[in-house]
């Protein structure tokens, strides 16, 4: 498959993820399901993988796979999965020690989306900036990305700035629209949630891409 150029995105190795797949007997494959909006990317994956057996196929939240591919890989089963880039980092920063590495990236392009891929960012009033607001701030935070927005909040902090963090599984904007929460931190894709509550974006923490990984030693 190299040098296949799809419609959607270009595919490329990252420099650190000099890991032929090839190197792969794939006895777990993890991808995202019941999500359209990855279809084609999840289809680009599994046309650089090759034949693959659908009854190898395991089903999980985007957000669980390294995890579980890491889990599967320490029981001696080899895996990959499919994931956000992000949410792969996600994992790497909560200490957990991962053994995994990034096989292959599939470059997110969709012109729907304001950058052009999911991007996590910090979010603040409307015509206002960040540095027009008090150093103490409450800020609502998707919980998937707590350790991301850690290591983020932290270099802020180093500037004098206080942040009492609240960690919710959804609704983000909402506790900024009403009252809870000062900024918010979360993925921005389309920008019309964001519209609707008057945000708009202070600073970008993380651009995603959609990524295959595995086991480092494969």
């Amino acid at each position: 498959m190299e040098g296949v150029q799809f419609p959607f995105a270009a595919l490329y190795n990252k420099p650190e993820a000099k890991i032929k797949c090839s190197k792969y007997q794939v006895i777990v494959f993890i991808v995202v399901p019941n999500n359209r909006s990855l279809a084609s990317y999840k289809d680009a994956a599994l046309k650089y993988l090759g034949n693959i057996n659908k009854d190898k196929i395991v089903v999980s939240r985007g957000e669980d796979i390294p995890f579980i591919v890491e889990e599967l890989a320490g029981n001696g089963k080899t895996a990959v999965g499919l994931t956000g880039r992000d949410l792969f980092r996600e994992f790497e920063l909560s200490g957990c020690g991962t053994k995994l590495a990034v096989i292959r990236t599939i470059n997110w392009s969709d012109k729907n989306a304001i950058f052009g891929k999911p991007v996590l960012c910090l979010l603040g009033p409307k015509d206002k900036k960040l540095e027009d607001l008090p150093k103490n701030l409450r800020v609502s935070i998707n919980s998937k990305y707590k350790n991301l927005a850690k290591k983020y909040l932290n270099l802020l902090e180093d500037k004098g700035y206080n942040f009492a963090k609240i960690y919710l599984s959804g609704s983000t904007e909402s506790a900024y629209c009403n009252g809870i929460s000062d900024l918010v931190i979360d993925i921005v894709y389309t920008g019309a949630s964001i519209k609707n509550s008057n945000l708009e974006v202070y600073d970008k923490i993380f651009e995603s891409d959609f990524v295959i990984i595995g086991g480092k030693n494969g």
